[in-house]
């Protein structure tokens, strides 16, 4: 009984060496060992997080993008490198094998997308003469686009305005809305190209077009319907049956010349026949050679030649009791 007592006592130290020595694995998390361990390798990683380590141990856990993270780290032993994309690995030196992660995905606020409208016009180059109206339809496609457009224009020459029939659209997301925008060229609208822009705002957006419009050195005075009941007489005669008094005309481009004039047209809307009355022949506004029919244009065209007034009358009315002016300056 009392020879047996040693080997006992000799035995219990080596069993609490053998438990102490186990294999790595059985290592508390983080500690030092030969082959490396890591936090969160072994143990699935961490939800979005990354495993640390030391002494060669590697890092793991990677997140996807889109809002959700991948489940797991990679991990080798030996070397301590890491995978991305959230994979696991076995502890086998110097292999690992990935593991597939979910991943998700966020979408924007609800509401309507973007204006992308496509703006275009059914007259996009044009001519215009003085006093004078040219009208174009602008279309507006609003490629699902639902709510509202407001129209403009913009880069109008001097003496040239536009006015919409309808500046505000309502777009449904398919349908093509219209609108007509008219263009008047005052008097002293100055001739030459330009580029009219045409816009349509929604959304704080801007879409455009563009119109070429040339102004002419030319212009139509009318001759209205009734002008011999307007009760004029020499000493107070009728101003305004021509439009403005006096029509204030700018030179054409280069200075006004024998080779670059301005050109008057007369037209006559009233019933009756009608003769204007003219005396300055050497400038270009020479007297009318006869009647000008009812609804008919003057054969007569006038080509001045130099700045300055031009005064005329009707003259079959046999006095100026209806009187217009004319002042290219």
């Amino acid at each position: 009984m009392h020879s047996r007592s040693p080997l006992l006592l000799l035995t219990l130290p080596l069993v609490a060496l053998s438990l102490a020595c186990g294999s790595g694995g059985d290592l508390p998390t983080g500690s030092w060992h030969p082959g490396g361990s890591t936090t969160g390798g072994n143990t699935g990683g961490t939800t979005g997080g990354s495993g640390t380590g030391s002494n060669g141990e590697s890092s793991g856990g990677s997140s996807s993008s889109g809002g959700s993270a991948s489940t797991g780290g990679s991990t080798s032993s030996g070397g301590g490198s890491t995978s991305s994309g959230g994979s696991t690995s076995s502890g086998s030196s110097g292999a690992s094998s990935s593991g597939s992660g979910s991943s998700g995905s966020s979408s924007s606020s609800g509401g309507a997308p973007a204006p992308d409208l496509a703006v275009t016009v059914d007259n996009a180059t044009m001519s215009s003469q003085l006093m004078a109206s040219n009208t174009a339809t602008v279309s507006v496609a609003p490629n699902g686009y639902s709510g509202m457009a407001t129209l403009s224009v913009a880069s109008l020459p001097t003496g040239v305005t536009g006015t919409f029939d309808n500046a505000t659209l309502s777009l449904d997301g398919s349908a093509t809305a219209t609108a007509k925008l008219t263009l008047t060229t005052a008097t002293s609208a100055t001739p030459g190209p330009a580029n009219i822009e045409v816009d349509a705002m929604a959304a704080g957006m801007t879409f455009k077009t563009t119109i070429a419009l040339t102004v002419e050195s030319a212009i139509t005075v009318h001759i209205p319907q009734g002008v011999n009941n307007m009760g004029g007489t020499t000493s107070n005669p009728v101003t305004t049956a021509f439009g403005p008094y006096p029509m204030k005309i700018a030179e054409p481009v280069g200075g006004i010349s024998a080779s670059n004039t301005v050109t008057v047209y007369f037209f006559n809307d009233d019933t009756v026949s009608h003769e204007i009355h003219a005396s300055d022949d050497q400038e270009g506004f020479a007297h009318d050679p006869g009647l000008i029919a009812p609804n008919s244009m003057d054969k007569l065209v006038r080509q001045v030649n130099t700045a300055g007034s031009y005064n005329f009358y009707l003259h079959d009315q046999g006095a100026p009791i209806t009187v217009g002016l004319i002042t290219i300056e």
